[in-house]
């Protein structure tokens, strides 16, 4: 048996996986892919295909839970996002980050979620907690 994993040949991102006869490759490739013999451990959500090469997605650097105070002014920045990367906001909309950060301000106190993806990096949710204004 081996393992084959079908991806974007312009992104390097692993579509999914295929176990079949050895030496078989799938007979279902779409236009744009291609497949890669791989290793056991290797899955859509743990690796990308560079440059020809399986390699194991890395960890985005940025923190797993922040806190904000709900008054529409406050905002929390999350910086040192590598270029490339798309974030979805809690409304569902997605956007791609250019300049390395994405700011986040709100006037509802509550948890929002925001989730980061790449090609090459680990898919990353964050916790931001609004917190209510306090009064003076």
């Amino acid at each position: 048996m081996s393992r084959f994993a079908i991806y974007e040949i312009d992104t390097g991102k692993i579509e999914r996986i295929y176990d079949g006869d050895d030496g078989l490759l799938p007979l279902n490739l779409q236009k744009g892919e291609a497949a890669l013999r791989v290793l056991p451990h290797v899955t859509e959500a743990n690796a990308a295909v560079v440059t020809g090469r399986v390699v194991e997605k890395q960890p985005l650097p940025i923190p797993e839970f922040l806190q904000v105070i709900a008054d529409g002014v406050d905002e929390c920045v999350i910086a040192g996002i590598p270029p490339g990367v798309v974030v979805q906001w809690p409304d569902g909309q997605t956007d791609e980050v250019t300049d390395g950060e994405v700011r986040f301000s709100v006037d509802l106190p509550g948890t929002y979620t925001l989730v980061f993806e790449a090609v090459e990096y680990l898919r990353k949710e964050i916790t931001i907690e609004a917190v209510p204004a306090t009064e003076s």
